[in-house]
């Protein structure tokens, strides 16, 4: 467990005042017992929090000529559950995490939504720890890079793109449907069905049912 604790100390460039925060923002609820009562959820909520509040902060002052639109989508671009799991795995926090037996046979690790997870727990540890002005440094230097180059990416609203296709085309609407929820409350999975006329056109996954919907109709507009 030091070795752990020590390694993500490390990487933050940050030493917590108190360890447990760090403890319970690295325990997935997984591996919950009497010697760690709580997990990391209430830390994620937190760090969810920050992680739109700082990343939105930073897109706005570096791309003063962009509308809200814009700034909003590029947001949830870097703030969606691969975003952030892309961040936790260039932080090599997949080999930090402290899973149960069952979650680490099912490949825990490698799961998106825990990786993400965990990485807003940790974000929000360290914002209890050590305030904003703490937070802020790891954040910026953890997404200042991408934020310098998101203005390459594709950051349109698919739903409302699908939706105009669909409107121009079809003289209808897309239908979204939940298909799948799997996970506890924690940690949901979502899979949403897209249909157009009772045809389906595509599925997409996410954290939440709007992530889902979004990858949804990403992928019907790919088909």
């Amino acid at each position: 467990m030091e070795e752990k604790l020590q390694a993500c100390e490390r990487m933050l460039e940050y030493r917590f005042e108190n360890r447990q925060w760090l403890v319970r923002a690295l325990t997935h609820a997984s591996a919950l017992n009497d010697e760690a009562p709580f997990g990391y959820e209430r830390l994620e909520f937190l760090g969810d929090g920050a992680l739109d509040m700082i990343i939105g902060l930073m897109l706005f002052e570096q791309y003063p000529e962009r509308d809200e639109g814009w700034l909003t989508q590029a947001r949830a671009m870097l703030v969606n559950t691969d975003g952030l799991a892309k961040r936790a795995l260039d932080a090599q926090l997949d080999r930090l995490l402290i899973l149960g037996k069952g979650e680490e046979k099912a490949g825990g690790r490698n799961k998106s939504s825990i990786l993400a997870g965990a990485y807003e727990a940790l974000v929000g540890a360290v914002l209890v720890d050590g305030g904003y002005k703490a937070v802020e440094s790891i954040v910026k230097r953890h997404f200042q890079e991408v934020i310098d180059t998101i203005h390459t990416f594709n950051t349109k609203n698919y739903k409302s793109l699908l939706q105009e296709r669909i409107q121009v085309e079809h003289q209808t609407l897309p239908d979204y449907e939940v298909v799948e929820c799997s996970g506890p409350d924690h940690d949901k999975r979502f899979v949403v069905r897209v249909s157009v006329d009772d045809e389906e056109w595509g599925r997409g996954t996410g954290k939440s049912k709007k992530e889902a919907e979004m990858d949804a109709a990403r992928n019907a507009l790919d088909r």
